[in-house]
């Protein structure tokens, strides 16, 4: 059976609850809202960023800011910004929606263990899919499996896998429609005053010494080999939904070229550092479209 090809479901980042209920300038001014719900746990809630391409930037908070929610969370204590990202894969020739995230497990930590490269030294494992949902606002439910990352052997415990969220990807697979999650069929909601169409790319920063590990591990991960130049790797992704004019996703994985990434890698730990969104402008090229957005903890850039 051919290996499916890994997507970029959606990227996180991390408001306060203030912001996720009346949203600054720098989301409304490029940005439409798609209305999302709490999740299952109660602590949760979210807002979400939908592109034509299938792809989506979560908005979430912890409720009320309140520190007895983040206690235990993954996400407990992660700083505002930019903080994890998703991947997924369709369902399998033969396999159903249901069974697509067992499926997707068994065969990424075949990938993991049996690789001989040396992403293994970063004990990095995942553990078995888990339930997930959310309450949409017309009353309808979303379910799906996620699938998170780990420590194993020495490193292992609850306070090493905050530090492992994040630093590789999780993964999510719908278990009802997937337009119950993410209602890309709307061109209300797809529809940008910024223009954006889809993610392009997003930059993962790591320690130098940690570099050619980080490289191996997403290889095995995203089941694909990195396009190494000018001492960077990039790693293919497909979308969702291919739009007629935008390119694949990459995800590039690289260590600090200057002295905020630096900062930012000491302060937040290894994590998603900027996200590239495509406008998909007429005539095609690349370069920047509009001013980026540079916020707390979030770097967004627009290309054409």
């Amino acid at each position: 059976m051919a290996a499916q090809k890994v997507q970029i479901d959606h990227i996180v980042i991390l408001l306060s609850y203030a912001d996720l209920k009346s949203p600054p300038p720098w989301i409304t001014s490029n940005f439409t809202l798609t209305p999302g719900g709490v999740h299952s746990d109660g602590r949760t809630e979210n807002k979400l960023i939908l592109f034509q391409d299938g792809t989506y930037i979560e908005l979430i908070a912890f409720i009320d800011d309140e520190p007895g929610r983040m206690m235990g969370h993954f996400w407990g204590r992660k700083q505002p910004g930019l903080i994890d990202f998703a991947l997924t894969t369709p369902p399998p020739p033969g396999c159903t929606d249901k069974d697509t995230a067992a499926t997707n497990y068994k065969h990424l930590r075949e990938r993991i263990f049996t690789s001989k490269g040396r992403g293994a030294s970063l004990g990095i494992d995942y553990f078995q899919p888990v339930d997930g949902s959310r309450k949409n606002p017309d009353g309808t439910e979303a379910q799906w499996k996620v699938t998170r990352p780990g420590f194993v052997g020495p490193a292992a415990g609850w306070h090493a896998d905050y530090a492992a969220n994040g630093s590789v990807p999780f993964w999510c697979h719908d278990v009802t429609p997937r337009s119950l999650r993410v209602n890309t069929a709307s061109e209300v909601y797809t529809t940008h005053p910024s223009g954006v169409k889809g993610i392009a790319q997003f930059t993962v920063i790591v320690p130098p010494e940690k570099l050619e590990a980080y490289i191996d591990l997403y290889s095995s991960i995203l089941n694909t080999r990195p396009v190494r130049a000018l001492g960077t790797a990039r790693l293919e992704l497909e979308a969702p939904i291919q739009v007629p004019g935008l390119v694949k996703p990459w995800v590039f994985i690289e260590t600090p070229g200057f002295e905020a990434e630096t900062q930012r890698l000491d302060a937040r730990g290894i994590e998603i550092v900027e996200v590239a969104l495509r406008i998909g402008a007429q005539g095609g090229g690349v370069g920047l479209v509009k001013e980026s957005i540079q916020e707390e903890g979030i770097w967004i850039h627009f290309l054409k």
